[in-house]
């Protein structure tokens, strides 16, 4: 398999007036300017914007908004009471959850399955191990690792219905890596539903989009430069109601000893992934989709993690690495 690499190239002075209007607003706050409605909050850990187009009735936020919160409470991994949180302290009992989380669970398994482990939802006992939120700088050591790691694999989840259960009372679930994308495309199906045509979806870092962001321009998304600062861009790609979602290891890391030590985790060793890559954009029709590839084909590295993408139907992928070079998937769009 051939792949398409391009040299490092200069930083491209596109202004993403679709990201950085809304990121710029305050939390709660609307624009009613030009037929269109945007707001600001904070979910997730991450900030999250909304732009809808063709209305200045911000009632239709309001719900967007209360998904969103419903959808935090029900998939948190910290929140009390929320389905994950009763998994993780269900001593290995079984477990009644919603439809909802029945099915993020069940979509979570099948990556897991297609990524040959790399995308594995009980990783939680590494990812408490290494707490990035916290972590001062702090490298766990090889025994730590190890008794974490002999309570991560997916085969201690069974899911039957809506019964949940973790074989191991150890074991826990963490749905980080692809709640999301899950929760954007659910916000993009109630704006559907709601008549919206023209929309921006933006929970941090995982962008979703309806039709186009005017009747004649389709949205200017960029890419980050993973080793640049946080508003410098790579590259852009021009898409109408697509998802882009990109994992990169500037999202959450810290540095000791001259190394980056970044949140994105092997399953099989509990050790931020070092295979020289920086980050991985995918390009699909479904935020959730785009969660959980970016992250397997992260882990998988540069070889596998195209070969997968490349072996899916309307999936595109570009990857990063750490001399800036970048390959991209066959179908993925040039500027």
């Amino acid at each position: 398999m051939q792949h398409k690499f391009y040299p490092k190239i200069v930083l491209l002075p596109v202004v993403l007036a679709a990201l950085l209007a809304t990121a710029c607003q305050r939390t709660g706050t609307s624009d009613h300017s030009s037929g269109s409605v945007s707001r600001t909050g904070f979910f997730f850990d991450t900030v999250v914007s909304l732009t809808v187009n063709g209305t200045d009735d911000d009632s239709v936020l309001d719900e967007c908004f209360t998904l969103m919160e419903n959808y935090e409470a029900m998939l948190s991994r910290t929140r009390e009471n929320s389905d994950v949180w009763k998994i993780n302290h269900s001593s290995g009992k079984p477990v009644t959850v919603s439809d909802e989380t029945a099915s993020l669970l069940s979509l979570a398994m099948k990556y897991s399955e297609l990524s040959d482990g790399a995308f594995d939802i009980t990783i939680a006992p590494y990812v408490e191990l290494w707490d990035f939120k916290e972590n001062p700088g702090t490298v766990p050591s090889e025994a730590d690792l190890a008794e974490a790691g002999s309570h991560v694999g997916i085969s201690s989840l069974r899911l039957d219905g809506n019964t949940v259960t973790l074989d191991d009372p150890e074991a826990a679930v963490d749905l980080g890596a692809i709640a999301k994308g899950y929760i954007a495309d659910r916000v993009k199906e109630f704006l559907t539903s709601q008549g919206v045509e023209s929309a921006l979806i933006n929970l941090g870092g995982n962008v979703l989009t309806i039709g186009n962001r005017s009747s004649s321009s389709p949205w200017n998304i960029g890419i980050r430069d993973p080793l640049g600062d946080s508003d410098d861009i790579i590259t852009s790609i021009r898409i109408s109601g697509k998802s882009v979602v990109t994992s990169g290891t500037y999202e959450r890391y810290f540095e000791k000893d001259g190394v980056r030590y970044h949140h994105i985790l092997d399953p099989k060793t509990g050790l931020p992934v070092q295979n020289g890559l920086e980050s991985v954009t995918i390009l699909s029709n479904s935020s959730a989709e785009g969660d959980a590839l970016s992250t397997s084909c992260f882990v998988l590295g540069l070889e596998k993690g195209m070969e997968l993408v490349e072996s899916l139907d309307g999936t595109e992928a570009l990857f990063i690495t750490d001399e800036q070079e970048l390959c991209c998937s066959d179908g993925f769009p040039k500027e």
